[in-house]
């Protein structure tokens, strides 16, 4: 079962996105002032955001479980629902003073598999969102306050939808990994596809469960620009060339499968001087998960070492969109053209000799990185 937890703050806050798209409404060819949507909010009185209401029948038609968890009494709850009209969505009510009831009781519906979540700001229910790994998508009047500690945030109903869309993904890698005890995770794919955001959001969920990970980049593996273009064809050097995969394997790859644990300093190349002075240190005991993430992995002499794989897709003019996005040149060269000119043919050249989107464990949409969604 997939559950999601509200408190009743959500229901009564309105965000700056949310009024000012109310004050005005388009009526036929004139544009004029919704009175309507913000009496109640003028007067004090409680009403609901449109888009909050919809936003619980997309929940709904989706298949999720909504209930209610707050410190406000039972009948507090029961009455305010009534009076918003929005009773009809929501399955249970938790109800409790302290977070140490609220936390048994969030225990004890949850069977082993479930997926749950809370939206909110109520303090003492997020501490016992915290005590029940249970991640928090801080929305309401303090959201800001939450923010850097939540699992995700939400300054919107839009956006609500969008981080539960992403937990949930989160969720599924995250048990997969931990169910089949993986040492080794890969997420491949081309650059900007959104490898190191989704590597940041899963390593947030296995803090909050518990496990222990670290995360090697293939990146700081690269070679050095000469070596990335050596030869006629720039692609192809690129495509055999870009990264030291055998440095990768000799310091850190196969000492950690053959050891099981990990606590060794790696220096790797700065392109600036062209020395082996980037110190990482990767530190792993005999239950920590090691995420690898870069492009083109799937394949020798790399692929023998995954224990599970996901890759992320991406469109390539949404690609290319992101790198013109970058403040600072790709390797001082403009990343649209580095793109158009190598990353993305070496990107084609792999999807051709090999198939990662049918050989990955998961494979993930994420060309809107507001929605991301599975591959079947």
């Amino acid at each position: 079962m997939d559950r999601v937890y509200f408190d009743m703050g959500v229901f009564t806050y309105w965000s700056e996105e949310a009024l000012e798209s109310k004050r005005l409404v388009s009526k036929g060819t004139v544009l004029v002032s919704d009175e309507d949507a913000l009496s109640g909010v003028k007067d004090g009185s409680e009403q609901v955001d449109a888009d909050l209401v919809d936003m619980l029948k997309n929940l709904s038609e989706a298949g999720y479980d909504l209930n209610i968890c707050d410190t406000l009494s039972v009948s507090e709850i029961k009455q305010m629902l009534t009076d918003l009209d929005i009773g009809s969505y929501f399955h249970q009510i938790i109800s409790a003073g302290t977070a140490g009831p609220i936390s048994k009781s969030l225990m004890k519906i949850r069977e082993r598999d479930d997926f749950s979540l809370f939206v909110g700001c109520n303090a003492t229910v997020i501490d016992a969102c915290d005590r029940s790994q249970i991640p928090v998508i801080a929305y309401g009047r303090d959201f800001r306050k939450y923010a850097m500690d939540a699992f995700s945030y939400a300054r919107y109903p839009l956006e609500i939808e969008d981080q539960i869309a992403t937990s949930m993904i989160v969720h599924t890698v995250a048990r997969a990994a931990i169910e089949k005890n993986v040492r080794l995770l890969g997420i491949d794919g081309i650059e900007f596809a959104g490898k190191k955001v989704f590597t940041y959001k899963l390593g947030r969920y296995f803090e909050m469960l518990g496990k222990e990970y670290d995360v090697v980049d293939l990146e700081d593996f690269h070679r050095s620009v000469e070596a990335s273009y050596k030869g006629e064809d720039p692609v192809e050097s690129y495509y055999f060339n870009g990264f030291n995969k055998d440095k990768l394997i000799a310091e850190v790859l196969k000492p950690f499968k053959r050891d099981g644990v990990i606590d060794k300093v790696v220096y790797c190349l700065d392109s600036d001087n062209d020395a082996f002075v980037n110190e990482r240190h990767y530190q792993l005991s005999e239950d920590g998960l090691m995420i690898l993430i870069g492009t083109m992995m799937y394949r020798e002499p790399l692929m023998r070492y995954f224990d599970m794989t996901v890759y992320m897709r991406v469109d390539y003019r949404e690609a290319e969109h992101r790198a013109s996005l970058l403040d600072t040149p790709l390797y001082g060269d403009d990343p649209v053209e580095v793109y158009k000119t190598k990353h993305i043919p070496a990107q084609k050249m792999y999807l051709q000799r090999h198939n990662p989107l049918d050989d990955s464990d998961f494979v993930i949409d994420n060309s809107n990185y507001h929605r991301p969604f599975f591959v079947d």
